[in-house]
Order: structure tokens, then sequence, then C-alpha cells
């Protein structure tokens, strides 16, 4: 987990039956004020993504979590002088790992192949035309990148080089929420069957979703997108921020992130529609960066107001298809004002 404020990056174990989480180590960064993004690359290799200094930091995945840098090379990439690297995302299970970053101040993306050997990013160049590009989700089954502008509200669909990774906009047209004021979306979420595709606006605090063309039929190319519904969250000031879906006793699940509300909202999906209103767990405090564990038995997000990473149990113990479960500090000495931000899991 990144803690933005400090530029400190947290590690932990987690118990796979209880979901609870144990602080095991933290590192720093270079630059206080910066780490946001942060993927997991296999079970050992981490990446930071460093919006303050514009680089890439590097980890290797020890015992237990410890982070190490790597043995070979420097500590860092730079993604470029003012990129700010934001959002990443990687290619699971692809020999070589491909890694992606968002550049929030220079509106790019840049592509990345991961060393076998050691671990090092080399840079396979930048795809420019966004504003201020976040979210990044790879397809589950097809070759497509898809990533969210945050001022314009576009969703770009992308090809890629299966061996470079080497972005391509061709064929691809970005598309807008249907609701046209749905202009600031963050992460994306798209369901196990690369169907359909969700996304949250952080100023409306709707869901938004898009169905997937997974042939080329309808939308002329595999991996387009069609813009379905719009879907109310709890509330307009949720200000919601990561997502995430399981599936959990057959039920597909949508989870929202509401950095505004404090709260963590769960929708039952279908194919392009939720319920509505939303089942919420709250207590939580800033919420923003959200993961769904292998098991699609619980939700873990980053909370960025109180230096905690929160857990909510999927159909657990309280009889709601969502629990509110403890909160664990991100660093030790605790520091309520480390702000959170990034979560991932390694495995």
């Amino acid at each position: 987990m990144t803690n933005f404020n400090d530029g400190v990056v947290s590690s932990f174990t987690r118990n796979t039956t209880t979901g609870a989480l144990t602080l095991t180590s933290q590192v720093t960064t270079d630059a206080t004020g910066g780490p946001r993004g942060v993927i997991a690359v296999g079970a050992n290799l981490l990446y930071v993504a460093d919006i303050n200094d514009d680089n890439i930091y590097e980890y290797l995945i020890g015992t237990k979590g410890a982070l190490s840098h790597l043995a070979i090379g420097p500590a860092f990439v730079s993604n470029g002088s003012g990129s700010g690297p934001d959002e990443l995302a990687t290619s699971p299970g692809v020999s070589p790992a491909l890694v992606w970053v968002t550049g929030a101040h220079n509106g790019t993306v840049t592509s990345y192949v991961v060393s076998s050997s050691t671990g090092q990013l080399t840079s396979n160049g930048s795809i420019g035309g966004f504003d201020t590009p976040f979210g990044i989700k790879l397809h589950p089954t097809l070759q497509v990148l898809y990533v969210s502008d945050t001022t314009t509200g576009l969703i770009q669909p992308m090809s890629y080089n299966f061996d470079t990774g080497a972005l391509s906009k061709a064929g691809f047209t970005a598309v807008h929420s249907s609701d046209i004021n749905a202009n600031t979306p963050a992460a994306i979420a798209i369901d196990p069957e690369g169907d359909s595709l969700f996304i949250a606006d952080q100023v409306l605090g709707e869901v938004s979703s898009f169905s997937i063309d997974n042939t080329g039929a309808i939308c002329g190319q595999a991996g387009c997108l069609t813009p379905e519904f719009t879907f109310q969250n709890s509330s307009t000031s949720d200000v919601p921020v990561g997502v995430g879906i399981a599936v959990n006793t057959s039920i597909e699940f949508l989870f929202t992130a509401n950095q505004g509300g404090g709260s963590v909202s769960s929708f039952v999906a279908t194919g392009t529609t939720v319920n509505v209103p939303p089942t919420v767990a709250a207590g939580y405090k800033g919420p923003t960066g959200l993961v769904v564990d292998p098991q699609n038995a619980f939700v873990y997000t980053a909370d960025k107001f109180d230096g905690t990473v929160s857990q909510s149990t999927i159909n657990g113990s309280c009889g709601s298809q969502l629990c509110a479960g403890p909160l664990v500090s991100t660093e030790s000495p605790a520091n309520v004002n480390s702000a959170p931000f990034g979560i991932t899991l390694a495995q």
C-alpha cells in the first residue's frame, strides 16, 4: 500500500481465512507527497508510481511481503520529466510481463517490459492525446487496455503489442458515459467474462456501465465499448474512486470506494445493470484505492483520511451482502496523516 503524504510503501500479510491483515514492513521512496499507484507483478515484484518526482520505483517482495530494491540496476526508472506517473496496470501470466503507467501531468500512457531476470523496467514508449488519464484496466481475455480520462470523461480502448506492450488507438473510438455530465471517471472494473465495464464518477457519485463487444460485430473492433446505463450511488457526495468486482455465492458484486462518503458501496451486477440503491458498509474515513481478494470474500480499501487499511466482508456475519470490518494502521508508529492511496495484492 502507498502512503502518499510521507512517501512510505507498506506491506502486510493476509490471513486468507479471516481476511485479517498484519503490517510487516515499510520502506520509503525518494519523494514525500508522491506515491500513488502500486501494482504487483506475480508474487515477487512490486512497482510504485510517484506522481511527484516522475519515477517508477522497483521492489523485490521478500518474506512476509518485506520490500527491498532490485539486486541489479537502479532503484527506480524515470517515467519522463513532468509526466506525473499515477496509476498502473499489468499483464498477469504473460512472459515477458508488461506494465503500463498513466501520466497525469502530460496526458500519456507509457509501456514497459519487465526483465524476467532482474525485474528492471524498460520503456517502450508512450502514447499521448489524453488530458488527465487515471483509471487503467486490462481486458481479461482480449489484447485490449482501457484508460479513463478524469478531465474529458472519455474511456479509451487501446490494443497493445504482446511482446513490447506498445499501445495503439487504431480502430478504437473513445467513448463517454451515457450521462453527458459524467466527466470525472476514476478507476475501472471489468466483469470476469469481459462483457461489461463499470466506472464511477467522482463528482456525480453515479456508476456508468458499458458493454464490451468481444468480437467486433457490434461496434467494429473486438474490445470496443458501447455506453449503457448509469446508476445512482448512495449519495452524490460519495466521491467514488476505486472500484472492484467479486463473484460470491454465484452472485456478481460491484464495489465502489467512496472517499467522500466514508463508505464502500456494494451493487449486485447483472450484465450491464446493477441494483439500486446499493448496500453500504460505513465507518471508514476516505476509502480511495480498492482491491478484492482472490477468494472473492473480502474487500480492502486504502483509507486516505486516517492512515488505515479497511477490511469489508462479502456476505459476512452481519447478515448483509457487505459487512464493515476492522481497520489496520498502515504504518508503525501509526500515522493518521500518511494518506494511504494505492493498494494491491501480490500472489
